[in-house]
C-alpha cells in the first residue's frame, strides 16, 4: 500500500495520470488537504469532499 499521495501517483501510472486531469484548484486542495491518501478510494472520497462530484 502506498505511504501518500506522492507514493499513490508514482505507483500508479493510471492514478498518476487521472490526478493530473484534475483542475488545479482540485489537485491544489487535495494536496493542500493534509488528508492521508494511500489508496484510489482515498483520493476519489477527499475529492468527492471538495467538489461535491467524482
Amino acid at each position: 500500500m502506498a505511504q501518500g499521495l506522492q507514493d499513490l501517483l508514482a505507483s500508479n501510472k493510471d492514478i498518476s495520470q487521472y490526478f493530473l486531469s484534475l483542475p488545479t484548484n482540485v489537485q491544489n486542495a487535495v494536496t493542500g488537504s493534509g488528508e492521508e491518501i494511500c489508496s484510489l478510494e482515498d483520493l476519489l472520497r477527499l475529492i468527492q469532499s471538495i467538489s461535491g462530484t467524482c
